[in-house]
This record gives structure tokens, C-alpha cells and sequence, in this order.
């Protein structure tokens, strides 16, 4: 009888140790060892979302002007994605747009509605998306150009990646911040020249149960040229990712009402 008891007991105390144990959690040797289940999970994701808020500081001909985008995005990594934006200005030098786009192949549709003079304009403009799109959610890119330079520099902690440093990683950075910043629909801001990062940093927090993003974080520093004049630039963003491999694809409903008409 007391060994039956005492058997039940070690059962009870290993089902309590195991339902409280780390099991499907990541379980890193170290930063390299991270990056490579990253790169081995990407690729079985065939839809996801994201969800990020960027806000620029630009200094410029003795004017500091702050400008917010608050970015929603989905696509299926084939032929489908759906944007969402939303932008604010702090002064009416800058104004801003907010827009809702749909892109299914060759198709598109947008809040508010785009008129084309002809049909390589409209081509012109699907192209421009599907670059838009490849910034945001490339992830093998994000990959190679983020984490794989920088895998024996970067520091792991628990489950979150951070660096800092002013190399091409923050270049590329910098780069997908302007993609989702209201600087990409500034025709005085848009083109900036002779880029250099001042400084930078970013966490990469991953997925609880799987090694896929969950969170980005950034904050860079960077001085630039406008026809000579210098300009420079503090980004700040944070990025969620979400809906791996469950986002349903569709255009967001401010295109469907066409609510930025």
C-alpha cells in the first residue's frame, strides 16, 4: 500500500512538473543558433501580418518636423497583399496621405481611387506596391540582410535579439523604416542622399513557441543630403508580427467603404 502510494505521488509530481515545464518554448545554445531555427522557420510561412508605428523627426532648412505612420499589412507571399496607413503631420508643409491598397496579381484597388492616363501608369503603380510589399514582408531578406551579418556580434537574451552599431544592418533598417514612414510620400523628403547612420540599435523579440518574429524595435540616428543641404533624421518604430501562416488575406475596410475617398 505504501509503495502504491508512493508511486502515485512521483506520478502526480512528474504530470505538475510537466505541465509546468518550458516544453515547445525556444531553446537557444546561443545567437547563432537562433538565427538559424529563424531561417529554417521562415521558410514554412506562407501568410502573415504585421502591424507597425514609425515616427520620424526630420531636421531640415532650420525646421524640425515630426511625422507619424501608423502601418497595417497582410499578404500571402504569392500574389495577394493588403495595406493599410494612416499619417500625421506637424505641420501643413508635410501633408500627409492615408491610403488602403489591394493588390491581387495584376489587380489593384485603392482608397482612395487611383485614376490612370493609361495602362502602363497603372502597371507602374501595381510595380511599385509589389516593391513596398517586398520590403515589408520578405522575410528571407530580413534574414540575410538583418541577422545573418551580425550573427556573432548580436546579443541573445531569453528570447529576444539586440544590437547596436552603425553598419549595414541599420542601413537596411533605416530603409524598411522609410518603406512605412510618411517620408516615402514626401516629394522634398524622398530623395536623400549621401546617408549616414549616426547611431543605432534594435530588438528582435521572437515568438514564444516558435522562432518567428514577434516584435522590432528600432531607433536610428542619421544625417543626409537634399540638393546639398544637410538634413538630418531620428526614426523610431516598433513592428508586431502576427498571424503566421492563419492571416486571411483580404483588403482592409477602409478600402471596401473607401474611407480615404
Amino acid at each position: 500500500m505504501k509503495k502504491l502510494t508512493l508511486t502515485t505521488l512521483v506520478l502526480t509530481i512528474t504530470l505538475i512538473l510537466a505541465s509546468c515545464s518550458p516544453e515547445g518554448q525556444n531553446k537557444f545554445d546561443d545567437s547563432s543558433d537562433a538565427i538559424e531555427a529563424f531561417q529554417k522557420n521562415i521558410k514554412k510561412v506562407d501568410s502573415h501580418s504585421i502591424k507597425s508605428s514609425n515616427e520620424t523627426t526630420v531636421d531640415f532648412q532650420d525646421k524640425k518636423t515630426t511625422l507619424k505612420q501608423l502601418s497595417h499589412g497582410r499578404t500571402n507571399h504569392h500574389d495577394k497583399l493588403a495595406f493599410n496607413v494612416e499619417q500625421e503631420s506637424n505641420t501643413k508643409q508635410f501633408p500627409v496621405h492615408n491610403k488602403s491598397v489591394w493588390i491581387d496579381s495584376n489587380e489593384i484597388k485603392s482608397s482612395p481611387k487611383s485614376k490612370y492616363l493609361n495602362y502602363h501608369a497603372k502597371n507602374a503603380e501595381i510595380d511599385y506596391y509589389q516593391k513596398i510589399g517586398q520590403d515589408w514582408f520578405d522575410l528571407t531578406t530580413f534574414n540575410q540582410s538583418l541577422l545573418k551579418p551580425i550573427e556573432d556580434d548580436v546579443t541573445l537574451e531569453n528570447d529576444t535579439l539586440s544590437y547596436e552599431g552603425t553598419g549595414k544592418v541599420m542601413e537596411y533598417l533605416y530603409q524598411l523604416g522609410f518603406s512605412q514612414s510618411p517620408l516615402a510620400d514626401q516629394a522634398s523628403l524622398s530623395n536623400i542622399n549621401d546617408l549616414k547612420i549616426k547611431s543605432g540599435k534594435f530588438k528582435l523579440t521572437f515568438q514564444k513557441d516558435k522562432t518567428l518574429p514577434k516584435t522590432l524595435t528600432f531607433n536610428i540616428k542619421a544625417t543626409g543630403k537634399i540638393k546639398n543641404e544637410t538634413i538630418n533624421i531620428h526614426m523610431k518604430q516598433t513592428t508586431d508580427f502576427y498571424k503566421f501562416n492563419s492571416t486571411d488575406v483580404k483588403p482592409y475596410q477602409n478600402l471596401t467603404k473607401n474611407n480615404y475617398k
